[in-house]
């Protein structure tokens, strides 16, 4: 009887620790997942892995996330950790040169730093993290010194789409891109599909894109063709474009006779659907410094450069610009074209101006019949003017004061530095 009793005890307080057991690990796996996403009632164990994705831990496990072939809209990842790529061979081929994203990707406010996705080939079509996107999210994730590169070879071709997140982004679905910091990266491109800071073409009936939140700082986009932009190359075939609350400075270059650079769009073209640009500080030059090949080193756009948008071949009421102000510089590469600029688009008809308002310009370095720096249009534009601000110089504090209540009362991310007055953005 004895013996019996002192069994029951062991099986019951092996019963009961095995219990504290579970209950605790439930607890502490809840309040870790809770820790990563943010969740504030961290010890609930409501928490689920649907809830947070896959963790990204390395830049291997990143690598073969980007590049899979297989991605779905299901798919749901988040970076774990600040990722640096310093020595990491990325180097397209013929398995991973048109990878299609599907997914989510949360950046969690960490950093990739120090990648360079190199192009060696001017048949792969599209150069970015993701080469091409449909129905995409990327949110909450800073680019530092990642830079699209080409060689010899695929410099020399003319059908390379590219943009840091997305080389082409298509097929008819919602496409997001959110909270993104960029700091000393740069683009490379060589069609006429289109180069962008973030994504080289929009495309397809349907197709629609959402981008808020978009801080860079020395962001350079260069193609050996044309249609360039800040944030977008080329937008064509109906698809929706919505930009809000971008703060970009850098340069855009275009080398062919189209040219056609903006400091937020490049090209917008047979597109029937709306675009629109809201809450915008750019600040943008037209000097190629990123490629150094002599054939291309410190040249000029040479032709239709434009402070937001390069060229808007559509019907001007389908695209709306609102509270935004550029400066820079519309320097071309040529004398007899230095006409061929403009503030909001550096060509656009009458009929095809895009609608504006509270939309603005201040010194923005211009080109004369001599080749010198003007500060006012030495002539009649062929593009799209906004109203200056001052000509020769930034804007003083009472008038960035003002600005600055503008866009801080729809996005408290909007700060304002102490001594210019200049409003940035600071979403971290």
């Amino acid at each position: 009887m004895t013996k019996q009793l002192i069994s029951h005890k062991k099986t019951l307080i092996w019963i009961l620790i095995l219990f504290n057991i579970t209950v605790t690990f439930g607890m502490s796996f809840a309040y870790w997942a809770s820790v990563i996403l943010g969740n504030d009632d961290d010890v609930s164990g409501s928490v689920t892995i649907g809830e947070w994705g896959i963790p990204i831990t390395t830049p291997q496990e990143f690598y073969d996330f980007a590049t899979k072939s297989s991605s779905t809209a299901d798919d749901l990842y988040y970076l774990y950790t600040d990722l640096d790529f310093t020595g990491f061979d990325w180097n397209y081929d013929a398995s991973n040169n048109a990878v299609i994203f599907r997914g989510t990707l949360n950046g969690n406010g960490k950093t990739i730093s120090n990648l360079t996705i190199n192009n060696f080939s001017s048949s792969y079509l599209y150069h970015g993290i993701f080469p091409r996107m449909d129905g995409g999210t990327v949110s909450n994730l800073t680019l530092e010194n990642v830079n699209l590169e080409l060689n010899a070879t695929s410099l020399g071709g003319t059908s390379i789409q590219a943009g840091l997140i997305a080389g082409y982004v298509y097929n008819g679905k919602v496409n997001t891109m959110s909270s993104i910091t960029i700091i000393d990266c740069g683009v490379k491109g060589t069609s006429l599909g289109g180069s962008g800071g973030l994504i080289g073409r929009i495309g397809t009936n349907g197709t629609e894109v959402i981008i808020s939140n978009i801080k860079a700082t020395n962001l350079r986009v260069f193609s050996k063709t044309a249609n360039v932009g800040g944030l977008v190359g080329r937008i064509n075939n109906n698809a929706t474009v919505n930009l809000t609350d971008i703060d970009i400075q850098g340069e855009v270059y275009a080398h062919n006779a189209a040219g056609n650079t903006g400091g937020v769009i490049g090209f917008i073209t047979n597109n029937n659907q709306p675009v629109s640009i809201k809450n915008a500080v750019v600040e943008m030059g037209s000097q190629n410094t990123l490629e150094t090949d002599s054939t291309y080193h410190l040249l000029y756009t040479k032709r239709y450069l434009g402070g937001i948008i390069g060229y808007h071949n559509r019907t001007g009421s389908l695209t709306t610009i609102e509270n935004v102000i550029f400066m820079g510089s519309l320097y071309n590469n040529l004398n007899n074209r230095r006409l061929d600029i403009g503030t909001v688009t550096g060509r656009a008809t009458a009929a095809n101006t895009p609608t504006i308002t509270q939309t603005y310009y201040s010194f923005v370095a211009f080109r004369s019949s001599t080749g010198a720096v003007v500060y006012s249009p030495d002539g009649t534009p062929t593009g799209q003017m906004s109203t200056v601000v001052v000509e020769d110089d930034y804007p003083g504090n009472a008038w960035w004061n003002s600005a600055h209540a503008i866009l801080s009362a729809e996005n408290d991310a909007w700060k304002q530095d102490s001594v210019t007055g200049r409003p940035y953005l600071d979403f971290t």
